[in-house]
């Protein structure tokens, strides 16, 4: 009974349906407190009036924007109603668009339904924050899955429009060596990004766009600094980078990075293998985990970017080793629910003290990373739908 409701697609759409419920009913509702949805409602209204974008404004809210300047053009339709409606379609709208994007998947039922149970909780955590991070994801999946459908010119729009909001788009251009029409993905992309980069001028101007893109710049560098602060309580950089600096076992981001991007660039040599799609969704998870693990903005919120990876790899890698994968899984199930009360003595003194809910996220990736340099894509049958649980 109960591994039937586990394969039933209509329990996973219920389940994520009241998931985004509740974050409405608990935030808007009972407490009608959105506060990162008010600074995203900031961003339109303060593009509409030129005022700057990365300065604080504590009479509406409170902390301070790091969005870009096109991302008023996202929130506008939003923005326009009143705060608690705009903020309960919000939810349901990124909540929707991630639902949609998975389901776009070239993957059989089962393996999707699997999917969005492994990232069910960690969606839950960035909806009851407001936060855009699961149209981050989901735009990455979308891309990927029109990069697969040859449609490059729609996968670049999702990829520019992730880049302009909030930068984490720009990892969809790994995607750029699957496409089968890389002149398109290559004229489409710049032409998206300039006409993009331009839209908010339409209702601001352009000396207003271009300052604001420059403070964006600024507002990031200077953002990045304070993340990186273990003299005081954050609850920024729960990432891999924030584990190393945080317990001290090693304080250089630059070459972190650096190692982390030869390991993650080091599939593209079995070029063989692109042409199993187990292997290009491979490269999907990966960029996804890769994102959380390797910037200094990760928060709780941020994990649903890395969950939709955890969950493919899960379900469709084809790694033999169940033991291990279960172990892994199971790792990261109880590192999402970290934030949780269930972890409350455990929280602040530990977990986020050291970052250390990034630790099972990287044993995933480490693997990942290690099955794609080292597994055989071709020797299960990789048939888009004949990937099963």
């Amino acid at each position: 009974m109960l591994k039937k409701l586990f394969y039933n697609e209509r329990f996973a759409a219920i389940l994520w349906v009241g998931l985004a419920l509740a974050t409405v009913i608990q935030n808007v509702v009972i407490r009608g407190r959105f506060n990162n949805y008010l600074i995203f409602e900031g961003v339109f209204n303060h593009t509409l009036k030129q005022l700057p974008l990365f300065v604080a404004y504590p009479e509406e809210y409170a902390d301070m924007n790091h969005y870009g300047v096109f991302f008023s053009a996202i929130i506008a339709p939003f923005a326009l109603l009143p705060s608690a409606v705009g903020c309960t379609l919000w939810i349901l709208t990124n909540v929707a668009f991630l639902f949609w994007a998975i389901r776009q998947l070239p993957l059989s039922k089962g393996v999707i339904i699997g999917i969005l149970l492994i990232a069910a909780h960690d969606m839950y955590t960035a909806a009851a924050m407001q936060q855009f991070n699961i149209s981050v994801i989901a735009l990455l999946v979308a891309a990927f899955v029109f990069v697969e459908k040859g449609k490059s010119h729609w996968a670049t729009l999702f990829i520019v429009i992730g880049t302009l909001t909030k930068l984490y788009g720009i990892v969809g251009l790994a995607f750029f060596f699957f496409a089968k029409d890389k002149g398109r993905f290559i004229w489409s992309g710049l032409l998206w990004l300039a006409l993009l980069f331009c839209l908010p001028m339409l209702y601001s101007s352009p000396e207003y766009v271009l300052s604001q893109y420059h403070d964006w710049y600024i507002s990031l560098s200077e953002k990045n600094g304070e993340n990186m602060d273990t003299t005081h309580y954050n609850l920024q950089n729960l990432s891999f980078l924030g584990f190393l600096q945080r317990t001290r076992l090693f304080n250089n981001n630059l070459i972190v990075i650096a190692i982390a991007l030869v390991l993650f660039a080091l599939p593209y040599l079995r070029i063989g293998q692109y042409k199993h799609l187990r292997f290009r969704l491979m490269f999907l998870a990966s960029v996804s985990m890769f994102l959380c693990l390797f910037s200094t903005g990760t928060e709780n919120s941020t994990y649903i970017i890395a969950y939709v990876g955890v969950g493919i790899w899960f379900m469709a890698s084809p790694n033999t080793n169940k033991t291990l994968k279960i172990i892994l899984l199971v790792l990261a199930f109880l590192a999402s629910l970290s934030p949780t009360d269930l972890f409350k003595p455990l929280k602040e003194p530990y977990i986020i003290r050291y970052s250390l809910r990034a630790v099972p996220v990287t044993l995933v990736w480490i693997t990942l990373i290690w099955e794609m340099c080292c597994l055989d894509y071709g020797k299960e049958n990789t048939n888009p739908k004949e990937v099963t649980l």
